[in-house]
């Protein structure tokens, strides 16, 4: 898993579920990754992972990707 991605998706949804998310992307063997991408922009085409195209895109948007408020 590229630590450049965790930071990202980190950035907007805290490292432990940074790396749930991209490790689910990463068990799902999806052919379009680019492992050593540098944004999940380049990684991987957010509309065939696990989680969809709409919550690759929140992330990428800096918005809180979840059906769910998260705990201040």
């Amino acid at each position: 898993m590229n630590n450049k991605l965790i930071k990202q998706v980190a950035e907007v949804i805290g490292k432990k579920l940074a790396k749930h998310e991209l490790s689910i992307v990463e068990a799902a063997g999806l052919t379009d990754t680019v492992p050593d991408a540098d944004t999940i922009h380049k990684a991987f085409v957010w509309a065939i992972t696990p989680q969809g195209g709409e919550f690759w895109y929140n992330i990428n948007n800096g918005w809180w990707p979840y059906n769910y408020k998260r705990k201040s």
